[in-house]
């Protein structure tokens, strides 16, 4: 890594993802528990939300009085704007606290800024027995639950954070269902879209797999936007993918308005088929094909079921 440096092969837009351990493997985490389940593990999907809820609402409700619970969230709005909500309740008090993380920050990544900055309001707390972080972020609690293997800065900090704080205290870092009406989980929730409209006061690094998605999108957004040729007019980009047909006319379909057919050949720099399969004109072009079909090349973009009745009636199926 020093090296590396002194090249000059690190870029400050890039967050430096760290090799050793942070925590050593014979200590492990003392007074840490990692819960990724509710009291019976349930699948958010085939579950009713209001049985979701009564099930969260009672674990929640057997945390003790002099616990304190921190719930977190993390938010993503459509111009790639990320912000953190933490709703801190301890045995006096209740704080909220939204944070502005930086442009194209995942939502995985500020699920991990809203964990740790709310174990960092509650480093000066005392007279509590311990700490319970319920967040709707599985992923984020298998991520950290798997520290042997965790690099990222955000994680490295809240690990240690766990250690600091465990030495006196139980952390439990526990999931919750979202979206299921439950107080804590909902303030949390509010806080975070409020922070992705707070100003940005610095332009901090991303992660190398923040950036990575960022290239990805741009290149898939490059490669939906179809081809200008006229054979290549869609409504939309896949738009034979979204026939109710089975894969062999949706090939069909997308062969004939690209006019990529095995039967076609050049002539004079022109696709021809070989013979019109309804007059028997020799070398007909595709302008040829749908004018004795009595058809247009519309007809594919707007009925393209039609099309293929069409198609398959002249005998020009056999040809894809």
């Amino acid at each position: 890594m020093s090296l590396a440096t002194e090249l000059n092969l690190i870029s400050r837009e890039v967050e430096c993802h760290s090799l050793k351990n942070c925590i050593n493997p014979s200590e492990g985490l003392l007074g840490v528990f990692f819960h990724t389940e509710l009291q019976q593990a349930v699948n958010k999907a085939d579950t009713v939300p209001a049985l979701m809820k009564q099930m969260a609402l009672q674990l929640i409700n057997e945390i003790p009085g002099v616990d304190i619970q921190i719930y977190t969230d993390g938010s993503k709005n459509e111009e790639n704007q990320s912000g953190s909500g933490i709703y801190i309740k301890t045995p006096r008090e209740v704080r909220k606290i939204k944070l502005r993380n930086p442009d194209n920050c995942s939502v995985f990544r500020s699920e991990l800024l809203a964990i740790e900055a709310g174990l960092e309001a509650i480093l000066n707390e005392n007279n509590y027995r311990a700490v319970w972080i319920l967040s709707d972020s599985r992923s984020s609690i298998q991520h950290l639950k798997d520290w042997n293997n965790v690099g990222d800065r955000t994680s490295i900090s809240i690990l240690k954070l766990l250690r600091h704080i465990g030495v006196d205290h139980e952390v439990h870092l526990q999931w919750i269902p979202s979206h299921v009406d439950i107080y804590g989980n909902e303030v949390a929730d509010n806080l975070a879209k409020q922070g992705t409209a707070e100003p940005l006061c610095s332009t901090p690094s991303l992660t190398f797999d923040e950036i990575y998605s960022i290239r990805k999108n741009k290149d898939l957004k490059t490669w939906r936007v179809p081809p200008s040729h006229d054979w290549y007019k869609r409504s939309s980009p896949g738009g034979s993918i979204g026939l109710s047909c089975d894969r062999a006319d949706q090939t069909a379909l997308s062969r004939f308005v690209s006019g990529h057919l095995r039967s076609c050949s050049f002539s004079h720099g022109n696709k021809v088929f070989p013979v019109c399969a309804k007059c028997g004109v020799a070398s007909a072009s595709p302008e040829h094909i749908l004018s004795c079909l009595r058809l247009s090349r519309e007809t594919f973009e707007t009925d393209p079921l039609l099309a293929l009745d069409f198609l398959r009636v002249s005998g020009l199926m056999d040809g894809v």
